[in-house]
């Protein structure tokens, strides 16, 4: 197994997640899976707080997140829903929407291990990440209508990003549930693999995103953040940002080590 997690790297402080570090990657493991890991008030919060940390955190590299159970996360806890009017709506969706802006703005990536059932909310959290792996056994759903919503969490803008703006408008407007194999056809996933070595390849890629150049994943999500764009202004966002890139320790190294025909050793410097 790859990137064993010792008893004294994982933080027992939450109620709704487990959180692992070690070697520069933190996982989170959402662990309410009696409940389908849906995101509770309590979750959001706890789930706020440890992304935020992450921003200052340098000691945490990449991040992986996945569920506990059989699901990754069914969506919204209904059940919090129950007599929720208009001014309070609002409110409570511009709290979790704080969330997605502190996984979008974070300077290091993101990988989704979508290990189950993905739908609603849950689905648009993977969609706020920069990669997602998920397991055959994975299912989707855009499940807002089924309720009488209206897609929050980002779905809007990742959703026809990653599948074009007609076939968000069919997956929102029915609702349906589809599963991984159409998922990674339509374009949502990044790759679709076994159910049994879904962690350990998405740790492999947690771990080579550890041991990666810092500095250029922070600038890469930064300048991809503002897609779509204009072609001059991605370019002069791409000049701004080489010419920082131009002066880091990492670059250094890539290039000794590429006249010495060996590995770099990147520190995010």
């Amino acid at each position: 197994m790859i990137h064993p997690i010792k008893r004294e790297d994982v933080f027992m402080g939450y109620k709704t997640i487990l959180v692992e570090k070690k070697d520069g990657i933190a996982k989170i493991t959402l662990n309410l899976p009696d409940k389908l890991n849906a995101l509770d008030l309590v979750m959001r919060e706890e789930l706020k707080e440890e992304f935020f940390s992450y921003h200052t955190d340098p000691e945490v590299k990449t991040v992986l997140i996945t569920g506990a159970g059989r699901a990754f996360c069914a969506g919204g806890d209904i059940s919090t829903m129950e007599g929720v009017k208009s001014p309070a709506g609002r409110d409570r969706l511009k709290n979790v929407q704080k969330l997605i802006k502190y996984m979008v703005e974070l300077e290091k990536p993101i990988i989704a291990a979508v290990n189950g059932p993905a739908t609603g909310a849950g689905l648009h959290m993977a969609l706020a990440c920069d990669v997602i792996y998920a397991s055959d056994k994975a299912k989707f759903a855009e499940s807002f209508v089924g309720i009488g919503l209206v897609p929050d969490m980002g779905g809007f803008y990742f959703l026809p990003l990653r599948v074009g703006v007609h076939r968000a408008k069919e997956l929102m407007l029915t609702g349906r549930l589809f599963d991984a194999a159409e998922a990674n056809a339509m374009g949502l996933l990044n790759k679709l693999v076994p159910h049994e070595t879904l962690m350990d390849e998405a740790m492999a890629l947690a771990v080579k995103f550890a041991a990666g150049p810092g500095r250029s994943y922070a600038m890469i999500k930064s300048a991809l953040n503002n897609w779509p764009a204009s072609l001059g202004g991605l370019m002069e966002i791409e000049a701004n940002m080489q010419a920082i890139c131009f002066e880091t320790r990492d670059f250094k190294e890539g290039v000794k080590a590429f006249m010495e025909k060996r590995k770099p050793v990147f520190t995010g410097e």
